[in-house]
């Protein structure tokens, strides 16, 4: 066994994709000591992660350059980088830069040389290493952490971060029918699968969200032009952005809604008032966005999982809609009379060659439609820490070092991230920001969220190392 022991002040990071690598990034930027960091991450380049590994040009980030800087002081910083850099990687920057969507990998690159500039900038001998493994164990202690990874090192570090990111849900029942089968597609953005399908004549889309846009767009890329079936249990289907501002702050009109009921009544009525004046109903859920942490925090467990229960996904289809770019592309297939989407729950498949039938619960009753692909687009929704196989996610549920959230959803934390242990004790150095705090802050996968999450996390551990200044 090979212990690295890292001198003071050191954090550990377990996770380097674009939560863990901001992480580092602020941590780096604002520190004023000598600070150590490592940072776990099996991938070869830090900033990635699964939305930012995908190398097709047709990906892309789900809003406006504008809002996506890395720096909320300065919102410009990424669009000045895209006109710098986008050429050289491949893609040529529009006239209106700031309001583009640009490809999701050409992203993960400006994370990715945020991240090396910090680096490079670091003062006081501050350092970053990558360890390329997967954590395995970890072991907190009030003064120090020490984590295991899967090829045996050793890290022992003041402070530790979860940025674990989310977790791909197994195959249902009925979808592990298909299992192996070469027409099925168990992840979208998975090329190989993709290029498997590209002769044929009729795909079935299971979801019909964000990643169905994806799905969409890589198969007509690839010359796909066979016809699509889009299916959810709720019959949404996604919108494309509309460049509208924020309608009128309505929730700024006295005290906050504290249950769903009262939530829903508000915002039906503002819906009504803003058709009545002719304006962009888009406009809505930027009003309500910055109000949604306080919402949460606001509401009880029992409204809470109310609102996941009965107003999750109009509030996903609302709120996440897809890039101006990639909707043309969803709405040209539509307007070919190649797609069809509605409301429909798999009951089961039968696969013989090439061939695959599936039995539809729809409105009507029960239907059977014949498919020769099939693409499951639910997207890695698995929030439930429970049901996670991975193996470092179990080993911290079995040792009581995090408990699950008590809306199912991620793990439990204070308000600021700081994770709380199966006994219901705070731990004082061990943090996590990101997906795994959805039960915490609802909207903790969104960039802008993870950007203030990243922010704040840096800040509360820099304060620890800080001596205080006597005036």
């Amino acid at each position: 066994m090979r212990i690295d022991r890292i001198p003071h002040h050191s954090v550990a990071i377990v996770g380097g994709g674009f939560a863990g690598a901001l992480t580092a990034l602020k941590l780096l930027d604002r520190t004023e000591v000598p600070l150590a960091i490592t940072v776990i991450e099996r991938r070869e380049e830090l900033g990635r992660g699964i939305a930012y590994s995908t190398t097709e040009p047709v990906h892309l980030v789900n809003g406006p350059a504008e809002i996506f800087s890395l720096s909320p002081e300065d919102p410009g910083h990424l669009s000045r980088w895209l006109v710098e850099n986008g050429p050289a990687n491949g893609w040529t920057p529009p006239a209106e830069v700031g309001s583009s969507s640009p490809p999701r990998h050409l992203y993960g690159t400006y994370v990715r040389d945020e991240l090396a500039r910090a680096v490079a900038n670091a003062r006081l001998g501050s350092t970053l290493r990558h360890i390329r493994s997967s954590a395995a164990a970890l072991v907190a202690a009030p003064n120090r952490i020490r984590i295991t990874t899967t090829d045996g090192t050793v890290i022992e570090s003041d402070e530790a971060v979860l940025a674990l990111g989310v977790f791909q849900p197994g195959l249902s029942a009925t979808e592990s029918q298909l299992a192996g089968h070469p027409r099925f597609a168990a992840n979208p953005w998975d090329a190989r699968a993709l290029d498997r399908l590209v002769d044929c004549n009729d795909i079935l889309l299971i979801g019909s969200s964000l990643s169905m846009v994806d799905a969409i767009a890589s198969m007509e890329a690839r010359g796909y032009r066979g016809h699509y079936r889009v299916i959810s249990r709720r019959g949404q289907f996604v919108e494309g952005r509309r460049a509208v501002e924020a309608a009128r702050d309505f929730l700024a009109d006295g005290p906050l809604p504290t249950t769903a009921r009262e939530l829903l009544s508000r915002v039906k009525a503002e819906r009504r008032a803003i058709s009545a004046d002719g304006a962009d109903w888009q406009g809505l859920p930027l009003s309500i966005r910055p109000h949604i942490l306080s919402l949460w925090q606001g509401a009880s467990d029992r409204e809470r999982l109310r609102f996941t229960r009965h107003l999750r996904t109009f509030w996903d289809v609302t709120a996440h809609r897809s890039a101006p770019e990639s909707h043309r592309i969803v709405e040209r297939v539509i307007s070919e009379g190649r797609l069809e989407h509605g409301r429909a729950r798999i009951l089961g498949f039968a696969a013989e060659g090439s061939d695959i039938t599936a039995r539809l619960k729809v409105n009507s009753g029960v239907e059977t439609a014949s498919f020769d692909g099939v693409i499951d687009c639910r997207g890695h929704q698995l929030h439930d820490w429970r049901r996670i196989e991975d193996p470092f996610v179990k080993s911290l549920l079995a040792r009581g070092d995090v408990r699950p959230h008590s809306t199912g959803y991620g793990i439990d934390a204070t308000p600021a991230g700081d994770l709380i242990n199966e006994e219901g004790l705070v731990h004082r150095n061990l943090s996590a920001i990101g997906h795994p705090l959805r039960g915490v802050a609802w909207e903790s996968s969104s960039i802008t969220e993870q950007r203030a999450q990243a922010i704040a996390l840096a800040d509360r551990i820099l304060a620890k190392f800080t001596p205080i200044r006597v005036a």
